[in-house]
């Protein structure tokens, strides 16, 4: 039998297979040659990439050959990268051979130890803490080496982190790896691949792929999790619910103690530019840290070569970054200003109260109709009171100018004098230790990431997280046919119609006529002025679906769709000889719009008064304020395929006090205006297609796993 071509029948597993493991499967038997110069002895791990084989070579040298059977040249050019690379924590790699079929090898050092995968397995419930330093600081040795010669390994995980046993002294951390980087694991343990890295230990900036250092001491901090609790902190039934925990959850850290829980802490967070910074920081926050070397480990009783060799423990490779360029070493300091935690409370605290207030409008399960009920009801209790709380709100405001001069001139300083305990690395950044180093028994002092820092984490990540799914649905809608286009925007224009007749009727009774015969013919000129404007925004956001938006054509054509809706307004005006209503109380006079103050324009040749609450703006003055009412906001966003609630509030607040401030340029009867605005803002939510969280979430995982 010719051992170089092995049939499918022939396929052996490896001998002596812990019981517990599925069993593997090889392409070569023990004995083969299919390299010359080495003997097979027993295949040892497989990865996405090819298999791995434990032979020695004709002098007797023991050595690991890996088989790279897919992706060549990915394979190949992370290995080259290594070849020269001579550390004590990583496994070497010698050299890349090629046998007689065309097949590439690679030959590298055999370990005989067991990976930190077997070691977290042996302590279901946590590994004890010095076991847990010392796997830390051989792990930390390995990677800076790496990150010092501008490599990033992109896939640490425990299976690829080995203990090398020898006869002489303990045993020594050795950091390698069966499969490049260019695959996900679709289980932790498993071999089975698709992506980029490990799921339960990757970044979650590699969906917008990004590959710095920081990926690497995201999975440092995954991986100490996991070995001082035995479980990893993101788990899920799927690829795609892990990834969504590693983009939106953060990990339940109650069970460590300190200083491991800011250690995590900080190595976790979702932003990178928050993220500690390197190694060195990452092991000067464990207890006794004394930054990197070389480092070896007491030989675990019990555990030999041959436990070793039974449970096919074996070695390969690291891999590389190749988007490193003009590397200068690692980063020594975190990039995280001092400056960034002194920040006024009492803005905090408003801000902090109107973003959950946002949030918990967005996530209220209700009926978007009685959420746009509610939304003009409110709006009109606003707009009838704003005599009584408008001069409260000025003068709240004054108050707040005094207090915030009085916080930023005594308070703050001595709050940046207090903090500058903490010592500052070269460039300005605050690091996690005091300036002067404490003895070795004593612990670091640490700084955790303040409340407003967490905040800003969560808002890069949701931002991180919109823009990967937003760019995969942009792609899935630039691929629509024009007719499915004409079918939707057809169908969300009839729709518009019968819906801003409903919220007409709902306006009229807040803006409407003091008599019966004023409000019909107003109920028939909203619903016409809003259907009209609805259909503009619906125009403008179909024909520029899926495509990144360039404002300035955008705006044009919203400034002309506003003029249509102009027009359309005064000739429905003109045409039922109706006037618009107008309360004093909702807005400014005609004589004290900004336009008649640089024109000293006369009222009566732009409105007619037919009593003392109907005004008849002639053509000029309606084309003019609803033209700049349209291309003042981004009114195509309200359509947007791809936008975060199906009814937003904050949209609708936004349209109203666009059409507020418009009329302080251009004068126009209110809240009329404001009424028309809010009408157009909610009915536009309403019938434009919305893509449902659901559909984010699978748009979220094609384009991470993609």
């Amino acid at each position: 039998m010719d051992v170089r071509t092995p049939q499918p029948e022939q396929l052996l597993e490896p001998a002596g297979a812990s019981s517990e493991r599925a069993p593997l499967k090889f392409l070569y038997p023990t004995g083969s040659q299919p390299l010359e110069g080495y003997t097979i002895k027993r295949g040892i791990g497989r990865g996405g990439f090819g298999e791995v084989y434990f032979a020695t070579s004709d002098a007797g040298k023991e050595v690991a050959l890996k088989l790279i059977r897919r992706n060549l040249d990915v394979e190949l050019r992370g290995v080259r990268h290594c070849l020269n690379l001579k550390h004590s924590n990583l496994i070497g790699v010698y050299d890349i051979r090629t046998d007689s079929l065309g097949d590439q090898w690679v030959v590298m050092e055999y370990v005989s130890g067991e990976s930190l995968e077997d070691a977290i397995e042996r302590h279901p419930n946590g590994m004890p803490v010095d076991e847990v330093i010392r796997w830390m600081r051989g792990i930390g040795a390995g990677v800076a080496y790496l990150h010092d010669h501008g490599i990033v390994h992109r896939d640490l995980k425990p299976g690829n982190v080995f203990l090398d046993i020898d006869s002489t002294d303990g045993g020594t951390v050795k950091l390698g790896d069966y499969g490049l980087s260019k695959f996900i694991s679709c289980s932790r343990r498993s071999g089975q691949t698709e992506s980029v890295g490990t799921v339960h230990y990757m970044a979650p900036e590699i969906a917008n792929g990004r590959y710095g250092r920081e990926i690497d001491t995201y999975a440092l901090g995954i991986m100490l999790y996991e070995m001082l609790t035995g479980h990893v902190p993101f788990e899920g039934e799927s690829v795609g619910e892990v990834l969504m925990k590693h983009l939106t959850a953060e990990p339940d850290l109650s069970s460590l103690d300190s200083p491991f829980r800011e250690a995590v802490e900080r190595t976790l967070a979702k932003d990178p530019e928050v993220r500690i910074g390197s190694v060195h920081e990452l092991l000067e926050l464990l207890p006794d840290g004394q930054g990197v070397e070389y480092v070896r480990l007491e030989r675990i009783d019990g555990w030999s070569g041959e436990h070793a060799a039974a449970d096919g423990i074996g070695a390969a490779h690291l891999f590389t970054d190749t988007s490193v360029r003009g590397h200068r070493g690692p980063k020594p300091f975190s990039k995280v200003p001092l400056e960034r935690d002194v920040r006024e409370p009492l803005y905090e605290w408003m801000n902090s109260t109107w973003t959950s207030w946002v949030e918990g409008w967005h996530t209220w399960d209700a009926n978007p109709v009685g959420k746009a009920l509610l939304l003009f009801v409110l709006v009109g209790l606003a707009v009838g009171t704003v005599t009584v709380w408008g001069s409260l709100a000025v003068l709240l405001g004054v108050v707040y100018v005094f207090y915030y001069a009085f916080w930023a001139t005594l308070v703050r300083p001595a709050e940046v004098r207090r903090q500058k305990r903490v010592r500052r690395g070269p460039d300005g950044m605050a690091v996690a230790r005091p300036a002067k180093r404490p003895p070795p028994a004593e612990q670091p002092v640490l700084q955790p990431m303040s409340r407003a820092e967490q905040r800003r984490t969560a808002a890069i990540r949701a931002q991180r997280l919109r823009t990967s799914w937003k760019e995969k649905v942009h792609e899935r809608l630039r691929d629509k046919p024009l007719r499915q286009r004409a079918t939707e925007l057809l169908t969300s224009m009839v729709l518009s119609g019968i819906l801003c007749a409903f919220l007409a009727m709902l306006a009229v009774v807040v803006v409407g006529g003091s008599t019966p015969g004023e409000r019909l013919p107003l109920y028939l000129w909203l619903t016409g002025v809003t259907t009209v404007g609805t259909w503009v925004v619906l125009v403008t956001g179909k024909f520029t679906e899926g495509r990144f938006e360039d404002q300035i054509p955008m705006r044009l054509w919203q400034l002309v769709g506003g003029a249509f809706v102009g027009l359309v307004a005064w000739g429905l005006a003109t045409t039922m000889m109706t006037g618009v209503p107008y309360m004093h109380d909702a807005g400014i006079g005609f004589h004290d719009s900004l336009l008649d103050e640089l024109l000293n324009m006369s009222e009566g040749d732009y409105v007619q008064w037919q009593s003392q609450h109907l005004a008849s703006p002639d053509a000029l003055l309606s084309v003019m304020y609803f033209s700049l009412m349209m291309v003042g906001l981004r009114w195509w966003r309200l359509a947007e395929y791809a936008r975060r609630t199906r009814l937003s509030l904050v949209g609708v607040g936004l349209a109203i006090c666009g059409a507020w401030l418009a009329h302080l340029v251009c004068w126009y009867p209110q809240p009329t205006g404001m009424a028309v605005a809010g009408i157009i803002a909610v009915a536009t939510q309403l019938v434009s297609p919305w893509l449902p969280p659901s559909g984010r979430k699978s748009a979220a995982e094609e384009a991470m796993a993609g």
